[in-house]
């Protein structure tokens, strides 16, 4: 059987969920849930499939401190460093061939978000097991694409086609985020799922992919594996910054997708962790019918919320939110804004 891996994808700002997130103290680094960081919460459920020694992390360079504290288990030369944030293609496209370098013959390797919530890890195991063992046996990038159970406007969707066997499903196309009305057919239709950011392929397989859809990227992250550090700092910066779909999965004809059922959430706003953490959060706070608010107040003041639902407010040193939930996803194009 092909050696498995998983990299977790470790490099984002999360400023979606400022100011609690910011650019030194990025979302996968929060403890928002279990009194862990997301960070450890992904680790540990990766453990479920994989020895500590098979698990990598990228990030960006200046967090490389934070991980070694947050995953002491961690074995030094499985942090895989990106001196600069240039999109997901290039840090899955370098992290693969270094994990290559690490790991005899062809093995089979996972990549996932390190700042993502999965409410069923039983579940979550038995979908990316299933896609391990197809990607091992069959010449595929294998997505895992997530059970919608509304029409959400925020994410991707992944159209499905023809059964391929074990559960594994031929990918028809990517679908960037629709409109409502949109959202609401493809969730009727049962055809279409989340697009949860999760692949899994065979090294050869991968590096066959990006040479075809991304060859820019693939010469690189081969002049990468021999470079000194300055060198890997000028090469990196060399990378269009591209994502891994917009780079390699909407072009590749050889896609299919497992399909997951395991409470996921990418914890992408704040209404998406109120969702998950109900009216948790709280420090300080006094709450007058104010049903399905989210409140966090760290310091020495009280908040007081009287007869304002549905908002979020964040009050810590670093800057104070509040906002409509339901608007939640217009932060980052604000702070985005306003720098």
């Amino acid at each position: 059987m092909s050696e498995r891996a998983a990299i977790l994808l470790a490099g984002g700002a999360g400023t979606r969920l400022w100011p609690l997130s910011t650019d030194e103290r990025p979302k996968q680094f929060l403890r928002i849930f279990e009194g862990r960081s997301l960070l450890q919460i992904a680790f540990s459920r990766m453990r479920n499939l994989l020895p500590a020694d098979r698990i990598f992390v990228a990030a960006h360079e200046r967090h490389r401190e934070a991980i070694f504290a947050e995953l002491p288990e961690l074995p030094p030369d499985n942090v895989l460093l990106e001196p600069e944030r240039r999109n997901t293609a290039p840090a899955i496209a370098v992290s693969c061939s270094q994990v290559a370098r690490t790991l005899a013959g062809d093995p089979v390797i996972g990549i996932f978000p390190s700042d993502h919530f999965v409410a069923d890890e039983d579940a979550f195991v038995r979908t990316v097991d299933r896609a391990f063992r197809f990607a091992a046996t069959e010449p595929f990038l294998v997505t895992i694409g997530i059970d919608p159970d509304h029409p959400n406007t925020g994410f991707g969707y992944l159209e499905l086609g023809e059964t391929m066997g074990d559960e594994v499903i031929r990918l028809l196309r990517f679908v960037e985020k629709p409109t409502r009305e949109r959202a609401e057919e493809f969730v009727r239709s049962g055809r279409f799922v989340w697009n949860g950011g999760m692949f899994v392929w065979r090294r050869s397989t991968f590096e066959n992919a990006l040479e075809a859809t991304a060859p820019e990227i693939a010469a690189i992250a081969r002049k990468l594996a021999g470079a000194s550090a300055a060198e890997r700092k000028t090469l990196y910066a060399q990378m269009p910054s591209i994502s891994i779909d917009f780079a390699v999965m909407e072009k590749a004809p050889n896609v299919a997708t497992v399909r997951g059922s395991f409470g996921w959430s990418d914890v992408g706003s704040w209404k998406a962790v109120a969702k998950i953490v109900g009216q948790g959060l709280e420090e300080g706070v006094i709450r007058e019918e104010s049903p399905g608010s989210l409140v966090h107040a760290r310091g020495d003041r009280p908040v007081i919320l009287i007869g304002v639902p549905n908002i979020a407010v964040v009050d810590v040193p670093e800057g104070l939110l509040v906002i409509d939930l339901d608007r939640s996803e217009h932060l980052a194009s604000v702070l985005k804004k306003h720098e």
